[in-house]
């Protein structure tokens, strides 16, 4: 194996938490609100179907092919020459992703405080420091996350508490005016945010054989389920139907904070909080980039290909998309087909060929 390191259960489940916890409470709030409207708190029930689907089908690659990544599963499955041509298209979408990701984290720091600095040269930062931690290996990022997430959690229930007094409960009302159709389309977007949870096939080799339970995978999807439901409903009771026309709501929430005169403007710590979020969520995906690629071209380690994608990812994040505007039109338009056909449908493909060829090779030797 390629990585060394070794993680523990709970690790994994606080990796894969922060995973997408950064972005999806930054964002999606706002693009589920244009649809459902009232009924927003619930979209996150419906987007966790796809973040389940994903869990079970890591959890069955890996009961197919133990301690091994689906980079390695699809050579195995679809043999060297197919499964590296599908590899490649499964990279260049981690590639485009984390760039996706980069960028939103860019356009959150440049639009919201420092103003005056270049996009490129925030994305770059990020970046080089994400590179040093991808060096460090899986277990760098596994106690990274042991710190960052308690916090994270802390903050997010904080500011969803000290708002309390200024939530109006009318703004949920009148819930399921239209039936359910308008939380299920307002799910559209948490369904692509839930089917990353894939990239925990890039973990599950890693975590200590004891702690190898499908129940560690399925806590994060729970778990962020359960944040999104409170940060929509905080949302949603502040806002009311202005949620909607927002782009980052949570962050603006937080400016409503005041407590005795005393506790207020948070902002900044809310800041700090998701360039924290932000930080490890673009170095995991960025370690899955580095990883299966190394593995796809049996390299005898990772480490040398960081720096080359670390310049590659800034380079993409750039000319990915020409503004805010233009990516929030990409996740709401094309961001559930995008990761539908990569994350779920290929990997169901991978299970169905490998199961019909694990049975044709029984056949051949009974």
């Amino acid at each position: 194996m390629i990585e060394k390191g070794k993680i523990s259960g709970l690790q994994l489940i606080l990796i894969m938490y922060l995973m997408i916890g950064a972005t999806a409470i930054l964002i999606v709030p706002a693009l589920s609100a244009r649809d459902a409207h009232q009924d927003v708190w619930l979209s996150p029930v419906w987007g966790s179907i796809s973040g389940f689907a994903a869990v079970c089908l890591v959890w069955t690659l890996n009961l197919l092919y133990p301690n091994r990544t689906i980079v390695e599963q699809s050579q195995l499955i679809l043999g060297r020459f197919l499964g590296s041509a599908v590899n490649i298209v499964l990279l260049l979408f981690i590639l485009h992703t984390c760039s996706l990701i980069l960028r939103e984290y860019g356009e959150f720091i440049v639009g919201t405080s420092l103003v005056l600095t270049p996009i490129s040269v925030v994305m770059g930062c990020i970046v080089l420091v994400s590179a040093i931690a991808v060096r460090g290996g899986v277990e760098v990022l596994g106690r990274f996350a042991t710190i960052v997430a308690p916090v994270f959690v802390f903050f997010v229930l904080a500011i969803s508490i000290f708002l309390i007094p200024s939530m109006n409960i009318d703004n949920m009302l009148p819930a399921f005016e239209r039936g359910l159709m308008p939380s299920i389309k307002g799910s559209i977007t948490p369904h692509a945010w839930f089917m990353e949870f894939l990239i925990l096939t890039f973990f599950v080799p890693y975590v200590k054989k004891k702690e190898r339970k499908i129940r560690y995978a399925i806590i994060p999807v729970a778990a962020m389920t359960v944040t999104m439901i409170i940060t929509n409903i905080t949302c949603l009771l502040l806002f009311g139907d202005m949620t909607g026309n927002m782009t980052f709501p949570v962050f603006i929430a937080s400016r409503f904070i005041s407590f005795a005169e005393f506790f207020e403007h948070v902002e900044a710590m809310v800041m700090v909080l998701w360039m924290l979020g932000g930080f490890l969520q673009i170095t995991l995906w960025f370690y899955a980039l580095a990883l299966g690629t190394a593995q796809c071209l049996r390299l005898s380690d990772y480490r040398p290909v960081v720096l080359p994608f670390g310049l590659l990812l800034t380079a993409v994040a750039v000319w990915v998309s020409p503004s805010l505007q233009h990516l929030i039109r990409f996740f709401s338009v094309n961001g559930f087909i995008y990761s539908l056909s990569i994350l779920i449908l290929l990997p169901l493909l991978l299970i169905v060929i490998g199961f019909v060829r694990r049975k044709w090779l029984k056949q051949q030797i009974n």
